[in-house]
């Protein structure tokens, strides 16, 4: 389990000083980490009044100019080694109209910058990870934050102190926004790969510094198993098509499990565990899904279901027909968005 991190909210507080007499205003920003402070002047969002004369007497308009650029936290290690959760705070200014929550983790993964690291912030994190962010959503008041599979670039981060340090880092820039209660750590959609390169188990963060175990039926790869009845979100979804036509197909969602999850599913199953290829599927429920397919899509298809050598990418059309011919109907996976099919990947099964 990882060691239990502390976390601190942190409130950027801005201070604006209008000037008596003066036709432009002026903005003061400060911003403190542990190791420096900073003041920068900067000039406000442009204003422009008007006025306008009738017999009935003056009458005056301001237009404001939306802000361009918003300002968020990233949090970055420091100090002398002996606290290896200890973080200082450092601001990033990105564009206004994007996500604040994604651009601060875009931001962090990149690294500190050269000055920063001059003062004394060091990361895991640097221009190679750049972009290492597949995701950034927040569900209710979980968000859940995948990784793309660049551990080979922060293979420190898997000791003991590394991973309270990697996890400090994270948690801190994810809790300065107040709607995120609980942050979740997935690479490539697991979060037991995540957390297993982490050393500890698959948990939720929690702001107060705990961390709850994720259940099971959570931890399926993908985009996961548990939608509920109704039309099927956007994600990568495993499951079996029951019928295919020319535009659309029903699907029937299911759970694939791997590694740890894998072994712990299969013992709820009441199965053999760990299971012997190393995955585990649970197909409960018997609800089909009729989804479009989007014109285009193509098919990743195993013309040899039992050797993974063969899979070739193939029009979704080829594929209705010719999957006929087979015997078996391997499992596979759906990536769904705005509703419609759009790709179909075949999943090996040893």
């Amino acid at each position: 389990m990882l060691n239990r991190v502390l976390y601190t909210a942190v409130f950027a507080i801005a201070l604006v000083a209008s000037g008596c007499g003066s036709s432009e205003d002026t903005s003061t920003a400060t911003t403190s980490t542990a190791s420096t402070t900073s003041t920068s002047t900067t000039p406000p969002s442009s204003t422009t009044s008007s006025s306008t004369t009738s017999s009935e007497g003056t009458m005056s308009s301001t237009t404001t100019e939306e802000p361009t650029s918003t300002t968020v936290l990233v949090y970055f290690s420091e100090g002398d080694g002996t606290d290896c959760s200890l973080v200082g705070r450092h601001e990033r200014t990105i564009a206004a109209g994007l996500d604040p929550i994604r651009g601060s983790f875009d931001a962090l993964v990149a690294g500190p910058t050269p000055e920063e690291r001059e003062a004394g912030a060091f990361s895991f994190f640097s221009d190679e990870t750049a972009g290492m962010i597949r995701s950034a959503e927040l569900d209710g008041d979980l968000l859940i934050v995948d990784f793309e599979d660049r551990l080979a670039l922060i293979s420190n981060a898997g000791t003991s102190c590394g991973s309270a340090a990697f996890a400090s880092a994270l948690t801190s820039t994810a809790f300065q926004f107040p709607e995120v209660e609980r942050l979740r750590l997935t690479l490539e959609g697991s979060c037991d790969e995540m957390m297993s390169f982490l050393q500890g188990e698959c948990v939720d963060f929690v702001r107060d510094g705990e961390s709850i175990l994720v259940p099971v039926i959570e931890r399926a790869s993908g985009s996961g198993c548990s939608p509920g009845d109704g039309a099927l979100p956007d994600g990568r979804w495993f499951g079996y098509v029951d019928a295919a036509s020319d535009d659309d197909l029903s699907f029937d969602l299911a759970c694939w499990f791997i590694g740890i999850a894998a072994i712990e599913a299969a013992a709820e199953d009441g199965v053999e565990s760990p299971p012997p290829n190393g995955y585990h599927i649970r197909n409960e429920r018997e609800v089909v899904r009729d989804l479009d397919v989007a014109p285009g899509t193509q098919v990743n298809w195993l013309a040899n279901t039992g050797d993974p050598a063969t899979a070739t990418d193939i029009e979704y059309s080829r594929w209705v027909s010719d999957r006929l011919d087979r015997p078996f109907q391997p499992g596979l996976w759906l990536t769904v968005e705005d509703g419609d099919v759009v790709a179909i990947e075949e999943q090996y099964q040893p």
